[in-house]
C-alpha cells in the first residue's frame, strides 16, 4: 500500500460512512424533504422561483421562500433529473453530501487551529452524525446547509483575521450565497459562530484592531453583496406575501 493511499483511507472510510448507509435505506423510497416539486418537477420549480409573483395558485399570490430555490437545492435536483438518478437515489446523495461537507468543514476548521491526529476523525464523524441531522433530514434538508456550513464559517473567518486577504472573505461570501438562500432564520444562527470568533479575537487583543475591522469589513462588504438578490426577494416575500410563519412556526406550534 501505498504512502499517499494509506494517507487517503480515513477520508475514503468517511465518504463510505456518510453515503453507503443512506443508499442502502429504503431503496426506492422517496421521502416528503422540503419541496415535493423537487422531485416531481424541479425545472417547472426553477422556471417560477425567480419571481415574487405566482399567478398558478388560486388568483395569485406571492411566493413564500420559493427564490432560495435557484441556489442550489433546485439545479442539483434538476441536474440529478438530467442525468437520469431516480429520486429516492439523488435524495441520498443529496443528504449525504450535505454530511460530507459538514464532516469536511470541521476537518478545515480545525486544521486551522493546527490539530492533527485521531482526533480530527473523530470529530469529523461526530458532528456529520449528530442526531440532529435526524430530526430534520427527511422533513427539510434545506435547513442542514447552514450547519454544514457553520466550520467553514467559523475557519474562514479565522482565516480572513489572520492573512489579511480578500481571498478568505470571498470564499466565505459564496458559501453564504449557497447555504442561506432557503431559510434567513437557519442562517442567522449560524452566523452566530464568525460573530463569535470576531468577539474573541477582540478580547484576545492579539490581532490589532484596526486590522480586524478592517477583516470584518471585508466580509460584510462580500457577502452583502453576493447575497443581496436572495435577501431582497426574501424581504418581499415576508412583507407581501401571506403571513405563513404566523400559523407554522408560532410557539403554540
Amino acid at each position: 500500500m501505498t504512502d499517499r493511499l494509506r494517507r487517503a483511507l480515513p477520508a475514503l472510510a468517511f465518504l463510505a460512512l456518510c453515503y453507503l448507509p443512506l443508499l442502502l435505506t429504503a431503496p426506492g423510497q422517496v421521502v416528503a424533504d422540503t419541496k415535493s416539486y423537487l422531485y416531481l418537477d424541479p425545472g417547472r420549480l426553477l422556471s417560477r422561483a425567480g419571481s415574487m409573483w405566482d399567478p398558478h395558485v388560486g388568483l395569485g399570490t406571492v411566493t413564500h421562500q420559493n427564490i432560495g430555490f435557484l441556489w442550489p437545492m433546485g439545479p442539483y435536483y434538476w441536474v440529478m433529473e438530467q442525468a437520469g438518478f431516480p429520486d429516492w437515489a439523488a435524495q441520498r446523495l443529496w443528504l449525504g453530501s450535505i454530511m460530507v461537507a459538514a464532516g469536511f468543514g470541521v476537518r478545515y476548521l480545525l486544521g486551522t487551529f493546527s490539530w492533527r491526529g485521531p482526533s480530527v476523525a473523530v470529530a469529523m464523524v461526530a458532528y456529520a452524525c449528530t442526531p440532529y441531522l435526524l430530526t430534520i433530514s427527511v422533513r427539510i434538508s434545506a435547513i442542514l446547509l447552514p450547519y454544514a456550513a457553520l466550520p467553514w464559517m467559523i475557519a474562514l473567518t479565522a482565516r480572513a483575521i489572520r492573512t489579511r486577504s480578500w481571498r478568505h472573505p470571498a470564499v466565505l461570501a459564496l458559501i453564504i450565497a449557497s447555504v442561506g438562500t432557503s431559510n434567513a432564520t437557519a442562517i442567522i444562527l449560524a452566523g452566530g459562530g464568525p460573530v463569535l470568533w470576531v468577539c474573541w479575537e477582540l478580547a484576545g487583543r492579539e490581532v490589532p484592531r484596526q486590522l480586524l475591522v478592517k477583516a470584518v469589513a471585508r466580509i460584510a462588504l462580500l457577502s452583502g453583496a453576493t447575497n443581496a438578490w436572495w435577501i431582497v426577494g426574501l424581504s418581499v416575500q415576508a412583507t407581501n406575501g401571506i403571513d405563513v410563519l404566523r400559523y407554522t412556526e408560532s410557539v403554540q406550534t
